[in-house]
């Protein structure tokens, strides 16, 4: 019996070493699909690296026609100088992003977007400032639909704008979110007069003063001055109309030089000798 017994025993422990070596099997299996999977693609991010490093240093993606769009001011060339690209740089080399900044950078230029056309084309879109009104302090300066001050008024630039006079040069400095808000309110009021079907319209004003006691006065080509304020505009028109109306048909209107409009319900005419120049 103790025979039996032994070897009963050693069977046993041959088949419970077998068993340990077929659950080790799978685990190896594992390993190696892994190893193998990797090595594919670390071949595959190789090749692609390759194949850019070709296709980047070659000349047939090369930069040699630059397409301008939304340019009106600007010629396509100043537009390409402000861009800045290097010639005969690869179009796949190009940052998009660093030539749209320096675009914005353009006292005109809003905003710029770019384009590769491949192989060898990029296309530039930019958005330009358009000019509501003309500054003039220690210089004339341009100024958008924001009322904010963007750039100068040279030579030879049109100044056929509405026309803001008062503002002093350190104030453009010192002050400028209060200069923009008075500048704010004066476009407003352009474009009121500007959509006017009445003789009392934008095309009949020379400037308008920004003064810090009566806010906005507007100097007619006629000679007469008219205070505004600051606010409450399109009430104010109107009583310049029924204004207009009442004294013209007494006789008087064409010896009222000074109007303030600036009250709650009525306004203040001092009266000249000299009548006002007929338009």
């Amino acid at each position: 019996m103790s025979e039996n017994s032994a070897s009963i025993n050693l069977q046993s422990t041959e088949i419970s070493g077998s068993d340990n070596s077929k659950q080790r099997l799978p685990w190896n299996r594992v390993v190696l699909k892994t190893l193998f999977w990797t090595g594919i693609c670390l071949d595959i991010l190789m090749a692609c690296l390759l194949s850019y490093l070709v296709v980047i240093r070659s000349s047939y993606f090369n930069l040699n026609k630059v397409d301008v769009y939304g340019n009106r001011r600007l010629s396509a060339e100043e537009v390409i100088e402000a861009a800045n690209i290097e010639t005969g740089i690869n179009l796949l080399s190009i940052d998009l992003e660093t030539i749209s900044e320096r675009l914005r950078r353009h006292p005109w230029i809003r905003s710029g977007s770019l384009y590769r056309k491949f192989p060898g084309q990029l296309l530039i879109e930019i958005e330009e400032r358009v000019p509501r009104g003309i500054v003039a302090s220690d210089k004339l300066y341009y100024i958008d639909e924001n009322a904010k001050i963007f750039t100068r008024a040279l030579p030879g630039d049109p100044v056929d704008l509405p026309l803001f006079t008062g503002i002093e040069p350190d104030e453009l400095r010192s002050k400028p979110e209060e200069v923009q808000e008075s500048l704010r309110s004066g476009l407003k009021l352009t474009e009121l007069l500007d959509r006017n079907d009445s003789e009392f319209n934008l095309t009949n004003v020379r400037e308008m003063n920004i003064s810090p006691e009566d806010g906005l006065t507007l100097k007619m080509k006629s000679g007469q001055i008219l205070v505004f304020g600051r606010s409450d505009f399109e009430t104010k028109i109107a009583r310049y109309e029924r204004l207009r109306k009442f004294l013209s048909n007494r006789g008087q209107w064409h010896n009222a030089r000074i109007i303030n409009l600036d009250f709650e319900d009525r306004a203040i005419v001092r009266s000249s000798e000299d009548p006002l120049l007929q338009g």
